[in-house]
């Protein structure tokens, strides 16, 4: 048994401080979690926050007032009924005729008199509490607890569930996805303190391909929005297709928080870059010291291809100087694992104290060939030479470092095979890369079977039980969804897969946009489509090739599979996965690169992938594949030495 502390937006420091230090004192007898400042609803007058709202298994939901001296009951009466109308909308919380959720709501008192309990009207402090959970609050049928709390979060509004009305085979592809999308989607205990803490100053999300990192950054955009409606809130990414996922869900929750659209003149969703004509974070920032913004094609011949973007963002850095334009309130960054050190340099000069910059990113997603900088190389020295941006988890503050350790997305399967495949970690000539910090394995969901997280021992690693919805062994067989293919020739490949893509759809009960095809090597993607959609068509299956046959900021086409390169299906997912000319990535001058192409590829699945290659290069990948699967998906391995993680 244990209480979570979540701490939001709190207005009333005290009582929030008197209250989580009560609570603390029955850590031991509830089971739930205690949330700050949490939003409710909007009403036609104004948006509903609760200062502080318990919900446990054992006492169901209780709302605490902080006591202002004044209309006590009505405040009471009105947040009562307020609850018991959001409540009353969800049919999974309803029992007959009336709500199975009885709301209770305490006015706490930490600077006023505790006034005298009544039936109807319950005053609690300190003093009294834990009597008052006990002996005043009735218990709760706990059937209803994980119905509430989905209620509560609003969740399941962020994507609509698809309807499936195709699916009628118990055992198909497409059963199987109705099953998986129907299980209810609540916040783990991590991603609440993500999603709805505001530390004075940066914050840091680390987690998994696949463990709700842009679904925290948008419940988080929208909840800033609806609790500070005169901020200027930025959200930023790198791919351009994120830009769709971001704009549906940030709407949905802002209906949930506030009743309606966001203001978009307040809470900006814009790309990295930005044009001449489309804003985004560079071009904002450019124009403030009277440059003039380049575009990919102007960047990309003065430094490169590979360096374009961290090119003209260490010019524009340099133009600042010490120089800060105080545009932002807030900035949340999404895979900032793709984001050059001075693009943060230039995001922290756009922010206003204190400097509320949100990066969330998972390192082994980065597709270029270097690692994750420092917080000292992200944000600079002050004059003294100490770090600017120094992250810690102080007791009884809001979080500032956060790590996501369950993967929500992929298969433990997949995901294991990814990190084995990404890192090198059966690969002859030894690994590709690594964490410099080993605790960052447990952190993000492995356990120690054997030897010792430590540089320069052994050690055997498998993801935990905790670590993955149980749902995924409950459904899914785990030899079938993995699967590396070999083929002697490309047409063999594209026969094989266009055929699998038929039967996807045809018998296994899969709709078309369920289906998502990569090309990982992006100079060669589209002719490569080109010789693919060849089979497709003569299967009678359409398609769709991201920001070619479709808008740059749109991924999925109702009726037709997804066909994209690795840097447009970064941050997006689909049930079935195939990769095409995977050999591509088993080895290469830029092999950090092509192996965290080949992570990224297979973090996409949110059930099955298949990897599809030819000659020596699947070849490789396979060897690799029968090493993880043969030891029962762990990794064995030795860790480096400091000394040789530096090289």
């Amino acid at each position: 048994m244990a209480i979570d502390i979540v701490r939001g937006a709190i207005k009333n420091q005290i009582a929030s401080a008197d209250l989580i230090e009560t609570i603390n004192g029955v850590q031991n007898e509830y089971t739930g979690t205690l949330f700050l400042a949490y939003p409710l609803s909007a009403t036609a007058e104004s948006v509903v926050t609760i200062d502080a709202l318990l919900v446990t298994k054992e006492k169901g939901i209780i709302a605490f007032i902080f006591d202002s001296g004044a209309e006590r009951e009505e405040q009471q009466d009105s947040l009562y009924y307020q609850i018991t109308n959001t409540l009353n909308n969800y049919e999974t919380l309803r029992k007959g005729r009336r709500l199975a959720v009885e709301p209770n709501v305490i006015t706490y008192c930490v600077e006023f008199e505790v006034p005298e309990c009544s039936d109807e009207y319950i005053y609690a402090s300190r003093d009294n509490l834990k009597e008052i959970l006990e002996n005043s609050i009735g218990n709760f049928d706990s059937n209803y607890y994980e119905k509430l709390i989905e209620a509560l979060q609003k969740i399941s509004t962020m994507k609509p569930k698809k309807q499936r009305r195709n699916v009628v085979k118990e055992s198909s592809r497409g059963a199987i996805m109705k099953n998986i999308e129907k299980q209810i989607a609540n916040l783990d205990q991590w991603q609440k303190k993500a999603a709805f803490e505001v530390p004075e100053g940066p914050q840091r999300i680390r987690g998994l391909a696949g463990s709700g990192k842009t679904v925290v950054l948008a419940l988080k955009a929208a909840y800033l929005h609806a609790q500070y409606p005169d901020w200027n809130i930025a959200v930023t990414y790198y791919t351009r297709s994120l830009s769709q996922q971001f704009s549906e869900m940030i709407a949905n929750f802002s209906r949930e928080f506030i009743g309606d659209e966001p203001d978009w003149n307040r809470l900006h969703i814009i790309h990295a870059w930005g044009t001449y004509s489309e804003e985004g974070i560079y071009s904002i920032a450019v124009r403030k010291v009277g440059l003039t913004p380049l575009n990919y094609t102007n960047a990309k011949s003065k430094y490169g291809s590979n360096g374009a973007f961290e090119g003209i963002c260490r010019e524009a850095v340099s133009a600042f100087g010490n120089q800060t334009y105080e545009e932002y309130d807030a900035i949340l960054i999404d895979e900032a694992q793709d984001m050059p050190s001075d693009f943060f340099k230039l995001c922290y000069s756009l922010l206003k104290e204190p400097k509320r910059l949100v990066f969330a990113y998972d390192e082994l997603q980065n597709l270029g060939n270097n690692s994750m900088p420092s917080l000292e190389e992200m944000f600079g020295l002050n004059m003294d030479g100490t770090p600017k941006v120094v992250l810690e988890n102080k007791v009884n503050e809001a979080r500032q470092d956060i790590v996501l350790p369950i993967c929500y997305r992929n298969t433990p399967w997949a995901l294991t095979l990814a990190h084995s495949l990404g890192f090198g970690i059966y690969r002859p000539e030894g690994l590709v890369q690594l964490f410099s910090d080993t605790d960052l394995w447990t952190d993000i969901g492995y356990k120690v079977i054997s030897g010792t997280l430590e540089n320069g021992k052994h050690v055997k690693l498998m993801r935990s039980e905790e670590a993955s919805p149980t749902y995924f062994k409950d459904l899914l067989d785990k030899d079938d969804a993995v699967l590396v293919e070999r083929f002697d020739n490309c047409i063999q490949e594209y026969k094989w897969v266009s055929e699998q893509i038929k039967k996807n759809i045809e018998e296994d009960e899969l709709d078309p946009d369920d289906i998502l095809v990569i090309f990982p090597d992006t100079y060669y993607a589209k002719s490569e489509y080109a010789e693919f959609r060849k089979f497709l068509i003569l299967n009678g299956i359409n398609s769709n090739l991201v920001g070619v046959a479709t808008s740059r900021d749109t991924f999925k086409t109702e009726g037709c599979i997804t066909c994209s390169h690795i840097y447009r299906a970064k941050g997006n997912e689909a049930p079935m996965v195939y990769i095409l000319n995977a050999d591509y990535c088993a080895q290469n001058i830029e092999l950090r690169k092509v192996r965290n192409i080949l992570f990224t590829a297979i973090t996409r699945s949110r059930a099955w992938v298949r990897i599809c290659g030819v000659g020596d290069g699947i070849d490789i990948l396979l060897n690799e594949t029968k090493h993880c699967t043969d030891k029962g998906y762990a990794l064995e391995f030795k860790i480096p030495t400091e000394a040789e993680l530096k090289k």
